[in-house]
């Protein structure tokens, strides 16, 4: 039991290494793509810093949205069903992060003879989501009136 939940530490313990060429050799093109996300986003910050203005007028306190200068109070409220579209976004955002890995890995588990059983799973997950769209739909989430 514990050679699944801590491999590492009994690996270590029993003075093997933790990972062999083998292992890392296959993550170096997580590495190299790691590095260069966090190496682009420190040089964006960089070159704001170093090409930015550093000029203060009383204009760049002013709040902005959308290219229109904003009327109304700074505290104005939202409406409820703005942050209802989010959490539906949201939601059938993961459902698409969850359904590609299932679609691409769907021709190894026909292969072994699990493909009835890995449908009906997938089947199930978006019937439930399915449901979910329907009831939102009928609260009127979907309608911008």
């Amino acid at each position: 039991m514990l050679r699944i939940i801590f491999p590492f530490v009994i690996d270590r313990f029993l003075g093997r290494p933790l990972f062999s060429a083998v292992q890392f050799s296959q993550y170096w093109g997580v590495l190299i793509l790691a590095v260069l996300g966090v190496l682009t986003g420190v040089g964006a910050i960089l070159a704001s810093h170093i090409l930015g203005s550093r000029r203060f007028y009383p204009r760049k306190a002013a709040p902005y949205e959308c290219g229109i200068p904003s009327t109304g109070a700074d505290n104005q409220r939202f409406s409820v069903k703005f942050y209802l579209v989010a959490v539906s976004f949201i939601l059938f955002d993961i459902e698409t992060v969850f359904l590609v890995p299932w679609a691409q890995s769907f021709k190894t588990f026909v292969a072994n003879g699990e493909g009835a059983f890995i449908f009906t799973v997938g089947f199930v997950f978006l019937a439930i989501l399915t449901l979910g769209l329907i009831y939102e739909w009928r609260k009127g989430l979907l309608d911008w009136n």
